[in-house]
C-alpha cells in the first residue's frame, strides 16, 4: 500500500523547480549564451527534455567542449543572465499552501538545493520563507554538481528516521538524491524535467502541486 503523504514527519524540498517557478528564466539564460555562440535557440520544453545534473551533460548536448575551464565560464555566464533577473521569478501556483497544509499534518520542512548556499540562503530571505525550513541546505559553488553527498548530511542533521521522510524534487537527480538519502521520494512534473524524463524511474510523479492538494484532502 501506497504510504500517504501526510504519514511522514519531515519533508526535505528540492528549491529551483520545485518550490520556485523558474524554469523559463534558466531557459532564457541559457538561450542567451546560445544566441551569443550563435547556436540554436531552445523552448522550455526543449530545455526540460535535455535538462540533467550534473549541468557539464547539458552544454555537452548543446555542442560545447565539456573541458572544465569551458564549463566553468559559461557557468559563470549563464549564473550572471539568472541573477539578473531572479527576483521576476515566484513559487509555484499553491507552493505556499502545500508546505502549510503539510504542517498542520505535523510536518516539518527543509531545503536541499544545487543551487549556492548563500545564495540560496539570501533568495529565502528575500521572499520570507525562511521560517518554514529548519535547514536550508544549497551547494558550495555555481556549478550545479551532484547533491548526493550533501544529501546524507543533510539526512544526519534532522532528527528523523528515514521511513520518516519524504525528499520532493522535480528531477531524476532529486530521486538520486532520495535514494542516497535511504528515504521516499515524489517528483512533480512542473520544473526543470520533462514528465516524460521522469516517468521511466519507477517512482511516483505528480503533474503539479493542485495534483498534490488533492490527495492531502482525500480527493483521489
Amino acid at each position: 500500500m501506497r504510504k500517504k503523504i501526510s504519514a511522514y514527519r519531515h519533508a526535505v524540498w528540492d528549491w529551483n523547480g520545485t518550490l520556485l517557478d523558474d524554469t523559463w528564466l534558466c531557459c532564457e539564460a541559457l538561450n542567451q549564451i546560445l544566441a551569443e555562440e550563435q547556436k540554436p535557440l531552445l523552448d522550455p520544453e526543449n530545455y526540460r527534455q535535455i535538462f540533467e545534473f550534473p549541468a557539464i551533460k547539458v552544454y555537452h548536448k548543446l555542442g560545447f567542449p565539456v573541458d572544465l575551464p569551458t564549463f566553468e565560464k559559461l557557468s559563470a555566464r549563464f549564473m550572471a543572465a539568472y541573477e539578473l533577473r531572479k527576483h521576476a521569478c515566484t513559487l509555484h501556483a499553491q507552493a505556499l499552501e502545500v508546505i502549510a497544509r503539510l504542517s498542520a499534518h505535523g510536518l516539518t520542512h527543509s531545503v536541499l538545493s544545487a543551487y549556492e548556499h548563500q545564495r540560496l540562503q539570501d533568495t529565502l530571505q528575500g521572499l520570507n520563507l525562511k521560517h518554514h525550513f529548519v535547514k536550508a541546505s544549497g551547494g558550495g559553488d555555481i556549478y550545479a554538481h551532484s547533491k548526493e553527498d550533501r544529501a546524507r548530511s543533510h539526512l544526519a542533521d534532522l532528527a528523523h528516521h528515514p521511513d520518516e521522510v519524504l525528499f520532493i524534487g522535480d528531477t531524476a537527480h532529486d530521486f538520486e538524491a532520495a535514494q542516497a538519502m535511504g528515504v521516499d521520494c515524489l517528483l512533480l512534473a512542473h520544473g526543470y524535467q520533462h514528465p516524460d524524463r521522469l516517468a521511466h524511474l519507477g517512482v511516483r510523479v505528480m503533474p503539479d502541486f493542485t495534483a498534490f492538494l488533492q490527495e492531502l484532502e482525500g480527493a483521489i
